[in-house]
C-alpha cells in the first residue's frame, strides 16, 4: 500500500483522483490527509506545488519523502514548468524549492497507450457518448453522408480557447512537442466571417464549459451534423497527446481538422488521411486558405465511412477498454514504485 498526500487546485486532474479510475487503485494507494502520514506527496501541476503548503515542505525537510509531480497535460509542461523532458526538477515554494520527480507524456509510460488514449479513460462518458454516435455513423451510406455535407449550416467551425500570445509557440523538436494554441488562434482569425468560433473566449458572455452539467455531451449536442468541418487541433502536439477533440469532429460528422507529424499517434487509429485535414507543416496563413476547397467527393467519403467503421470497432469493444484501464494501473503503480524504491 502506498500512502500520498495530495494538494492544490488541480488535484483532481489525476489518474489516482478521478471517480472513472480511482477504483482502479483502490487496495494499491491510499490517500492520507496529513504530509506526514504519506510515503510520498502527489500534485498534478507545478502550480500546486509551488504553492505546496508549509506543513508539507517542513515534513520534507524531515523526511525527505518523493515530491511526485504527475502531470497529464503537456500545455502545463511546456508552459508552466518548461521542463518537459527533464525527469527531475527543482521547484520554488514559498518555503524553500522543492526537487520533483516529474511523471508527464514525456518522462513516463504512464500515457503511452495502447489503444484508448489516457484523456478518454478520465470519465465514462466519453466512451458512452462515442459507442452510440459512431455506430449510428458506421450505419449510414455514402449517399446519406453526400446529402449530410451538403446540407451542413457552418463551414468551418472552431472551438477552442483563444490564446494568441506568441509565448504559446513553444518546440522541443527532437521529443516531437510543439506548443498550438497560438497556431491555432492565428488560423481561426485568419478564416474570417466564413468560420464560426465558439466558446467563452470568443463569445464573452458563454459560460465557462466547466459551468455546464456535462460540457463533452453539451459540444456533442450543439456541433452533431452543424459543421463540414471541425477543428480538432490539440493545444500541444507530443506524440502520445491524443485528446477528444479527433473523436468528437468524427463523432459529429465534421471532418477533423488536426495537425500531426508522422510519429504521431493520431495515424493509428485507422481512419484514413484521406478522411481528415492534417495541417501540419503549415503557417496558419496557408492553412486557413486551404479549407474553403470542397473536399466531399467519391475518394473522400469511401476513406470517411472506412474511418467511421473502424473507430464504432474500437469504441464497441469493452474488452480493449478493460485492458487499456489495466495497462494504466500497471504503469502508474509500477513509476511509483520505482520512485519510492529510489
Amino acid at each position: 500500500m502506498i500512502r500520498i498526500f495530495k494538494t492544490g487546485r488541480h488535484a483532481h486532474r489525476s489518474p489516482l483522483s478521478y471517480p472513472a479510475l480511482a477504483p482502479l487503485f483502490a487496495g494499491a494507494v491510499e490517500t492520507v490527509d496529513r504530509p506526514e502520514q504519506a510515503d510520498l506527496y502527489l500534485f498534478a501541476h507545478s502550480l500546486d506545488v509551488e504553492a505546496a503548503p508549509e506543513a508539507l515542505v517542513r515534513d520534507w525537510r524531515q523526511r525527505r519523502r518523493p515530491v511526485v509531480l504527475l502531470s497529464e497535460e503537456p500545455f502545463w509542461d511546456t508552459i508552466w514548468t518548461g521542463q518537459p523532458l527533464a525527469r527531475e526538477i527543482w521547484l520554488e515554494t514559498s518555503w524553500g524549492a522543492l526537487p520533483a520527480v516529474q511523471l508527464n507524456h514525456s518522462t513516463s509510460r504512464i500515457f503511452r497507450f495502447r489503444r484508448i488514449p489516457y484523456y478518454l479513460l478520465t470519465s465514462h462518458r466519453f466512451a458512452n457518448a462515442y459507442r452510440w454516435r459512431f455506430s449510428r455513423n458506421a450505419a449510414r451510406s455514402e449517399a446519406e453522408w453526400r446529402a449530410h455535407f451538403a446540407a451542413c449550416r457552418a463551414e468551418t467551425v472552431f472551438m477552442f480557447e483563444r490564446r494568441p500570445e506568441r509565448r504559446h509557440d513553444v518546440c522541443w523538436e527532437a521529443a516531437g512537442i510543439t506548443g498550438l494554441c497560438a497556431w491555432r488562434t492565428r488560423l481561426a482569425e485568419a478564416c474570417g466571417p466564413r468560420a464560426e468560433r465558439l466558446g467563452r473566449s470568443w463569445q464573452p458572455g458563454m459560460p465557462r464549459r466547466q459551468a455546464l452539467p456535462d460540457w463533452h455531451l453539451d459540444k456533442l449536442v450543439r456541433l452533431d451534423g452543424h459543421a463540414s468541418s471541425l477543428a480538432a487541433i490539440e493545444n500541444t502536439h507530443h506524440p502520445d497527446y491524443v485528446t477528444e477533440k479527433f473523436f468528437d469532429a468524427m463523432a459529429c460528422g465534421s471532418r477533423p481538422l488536426y495537425w500531426a507529424a508522422a510519429g504521431h499517434r493520431i495515424h493509428e487509429f485507422g481512419v484514413p488521411p484521406e478522411a481528415w485535414l492534417n495541417l501540419h507543416g503549415q503557417d496558419a496563413a496557408a492553412a486557413a486558405d486551404s479549407l474553403g476547397a470542397p473536399f466531399a467527393d467519391a475518394g473522400f467519403l469511401a476513406a470517411w465511412r472506412e474511418g467511421q467503421q473502424r473507430l464504432a470497432e474500437l469504441f464497441n469493444d469493452t474488452g480493449v477498454l478493460v485492458a487499456e484501464r489495466e495497462r494504466l494501473r500497471r504503469d502508474v503503480l509500477a513509476e511509483l514504485h520505482k520512485i519510492l524504491q529510489l
